[in-house]
């Protein structure tokens, strides 16, 4: 059975996008605070979470970034993207361009609003095509060759407590129900996202005029430490590099220095995503 991984992160689908939301998430000021000063601003999400993208577009709006890179578009559509959006194309022709519908990522408004917050921000896009997901699978996370293996560390191994903290990670990400011993592949799929992501932040700047950038993505790839910010942190050490995380009431608050702010939002009603997954799991394949 092979599991996606957008039916992993996703759960169920979400409700249609809410200017207003945002009036109902708290630390959206003090955050802001925070980050002000940095160059690249990470911004995480629960995929599903319709007031976390209200709240990326709102911190996009006041931020005024110069780029802006996204985990769900496809490093492949990052030309195509940017020239419709110079031609004043609509979000049903960005939708359409990007394949959108066979996704398996919520409703693109959510994320046209983030783009229309910024309208003049350069696009890039962070998702890897299935070639690249295939040489990784195939060649751990230096699949994505050598001058990114090199930039990002990929050509060196994790030390074997970080390596056993993603696996436990992933397992745990799987609602268990995954042999722990064929998660490694998991793990350098993990790191190469991660690695991705960082280089589309950065091409997000340089393409930019070496302007303010940030990422949206999911909060674990937000994550200052063993995310995205990381892996950039390695590529560009001189860089202020600084992450929102987004919780939903209810939520413990995040472990120290997992984010540089975090913001609370309502929790949307969802079903148990692990339910879901053990369908899946039943599935012949």
């Amino acid at each position: 059975m092979v599991m996606r991984r957008r039916d992993v992160l996703l759960g169920i689908g979400c409700a249609a996008f809410l200017p207003s939301i945002t009036r109902a998430s708290s630390g959206i000021a003090a955050a802001l605070s925070a980050v002000e000063k940095a160059r690249f601003v990470a911004i995480g999400e629960r995929h599903d979470n319709p007031s976390h993208h209200g709240v990326q577009a709102a911190l996009v709006s006041a931020l005024k970034p110069a780029g802006i890179a996204f985990e769900m578009i496809p490093n492949e559509q990052e030309d195509t993207v940017n020239r419709l959006r110079r031609e004043g194309a609509s979000r049903d022709d960005l939708a359409a361009a990007l394949g959108w519908a066979d996704s398996g990522w919520p409703n693109f408004g959510l994320y046209a609003a983030i783009m229309d917050a910024a309208p003049e921000a350069y696009i890039a896009g962070g998702g890897l095509s299935r070639s690249e997901l295939s040489a990784i699978y195939s060649n751990g996370a230096r699949g994505l060759g050598e001058e990114m293996a090199v930039r990002y560390g990929l050509n060196e191994p994790l030390s074997p407590g970080v390596e056993a903290a993603m696996i436990n990670e992933q397992y745990e990400a799987h609602c268990g129900l995954l042999d722990r011993t064929k998660l490694a592949p998991m793990v350098a799929v993990q790191r190469a996202w991660d690695a991705a992501y960082a280089e589309a932040w950065r091409r997000a700047s340089l393409r930019s005029g070496n302007g303010r950038a940030v990422l949206i993505c999911g909060n674990v790839h937000a994550r200052l430490k063993g995310g995205a910010p990381e892996y950039l942190s390695r590529a560009m050490p001189a860089a202020s590099i600084a992450s929102i995380g987004q919780l939903e009431e209810g939520d413990d608050a995040a472990p120290a220095g997992f984010y540089t702010a975090t913001i609370q939002s309502p929790r949307p009603r969802r079903d148990d995503p692990c339910d879901r997954m053990r369908e899946m799991v039943k599935q012949p394949g």
